[in-house]
């Protein structure tokens, strides 16, 4: 992927954040829809830094690498939907 296209990639998906941050706030929605909100954050998330790790770090030129980073980077964003959907419980 050349970086101009990361680059509009990273735009349209911190749009979608941005939406997501929109309508699930917590004020206005019950706790099904802040559980959905949150995980749809984590993947847009996992989305942008696996972008970034690619393209920018290029680190789709070292596929192993690539594939350990992007396994740390998902435990760690399993960690975090745990932690967020305990108080939700």
């Amino acid at each position: 992927m050349t970086l101009l296209r990361a680059w509009i990639l990273l735009l349209v998906l911190s749009g979608l954040s941005a939406a997501f941050a929109e309508y699930s706030a917590p004020g206005d929605t019950g706790a099904a829809m802040m559980a959905v909100g949150g995980a749809g954050m984590l993947r847009l998330t996992w989305l942008k830094a696996r972008t970034i790790l690619a393209s920018y770090l290029r680190l789709d030129e070292t596929p192993q690498a690539r594939r350990i980073f992007g396994l740390i980077l998902g435990l760690y964003l399993l960690l975090l939907g745990g932690l967020f959907l305990l108080p939700l419980a």
